[in-house]
């Protein structure tokens, strides 16, 4: 079944880019932000080690990252009528869905488990 561009695509698609550049941005101010705030008196916070923690959280992101793209597809999607055959962007496309999907999971988990745990 093939894929047909909607009408308003055009609009849906600059405001994704507006969206991945603002976040890019916070991104951005918040690491340099965080760098210059951080002392060494501050390595562990109410018993948790930050900066080791902060290391782990990047760590595990990236190897996500990794994985999603090599475990993604690259088999041709038909969109409007058209075989879409490239393969790095077919598999660039599966590591943002699966990586998106596994962090919105983990953001659960993570609600359910403090919320039970008080």
């Amino acid at each position: 079944m093939p894929f047909i561009s909607p009408l308003v695509a055009d609009i849906m698609l600059w405001l994704m880019y507006i969206a991945v550049a603002v976040a890019i941005i916070v991104t951005i101010v918040s690491v340099v932000k965080t760098v210059r705030l951080r002392t060494k008196d501050d390595e562990v916070v109410n018993g948790v080690p930050r900066t080791r923690m902060a290391w782990v959280i990047v760590v595990t992101f990236l190897l996500c990252l990794v994985l999603t793209f090599v475990l993604g597809s690259s088999e041709p999607v038909r969109t409007n009528g058209e075989l879409f055959t490239d393969a790095f962007w077919l598999k660039a496309t599966d590591m943002f869905i699966y990586t998106s999907l596994i962090l919105i999971v983990g953001c659960f988990a993570g609600v359910v488990l403090s919320r039970f745990r008080n």
